[in-house]
């Protein structure tokens, strides 16, 4: 395990989620009811920056073609609109451990 300080605990409360900078990858971190997720920013199909959080849903959507992910599992659960017949289950993220370490978000990488 490997942990890098990312964001203040208390800019992502207040943010909500936030996509960082971690060695040579970006990852979306989320403070959804006080429970930290993390998972890949990239989106696997067009290598958008993933940014709209759906906080009920657990979920994550890419700005670009709308393609949505399980933050809890990196699954992709709804394919790019632009690509419908998208392998879904071979396009899923990458998820990441999270935590907070005295007021600093961790992300093990």
């Amino acid at each position: 395990m490997v942990w890098k300080r990312t964001i203040s605990s208390k800019a992502l409360e207040k943010a909500r989620y936030a996509s960082v900078k971690v060695e040579d990858k970006v990852i979306f971190i989320a403070n959804v009811n006080g429970t930290l997720y993390g998972i890949d920013a990239v989106c696997s199909h067009a290598r958008c920056i993933l940014g709209e959080l759906n906080a009920q849903d657990l979920t994550v959507k890419c700005y670009c073609h709308h393609a949505v992910f399980d933050l809890r599992t990196g699954s992709m659960i709804e394919p790019p609109y632009v690509a419908k017949d998208a392998p879904k289950e071979k396009l899923g993220l990458k998820t990441y451990a999270v935590k907070d370490n005295n007021g600093w978000i961790e992300v093990d990488v």
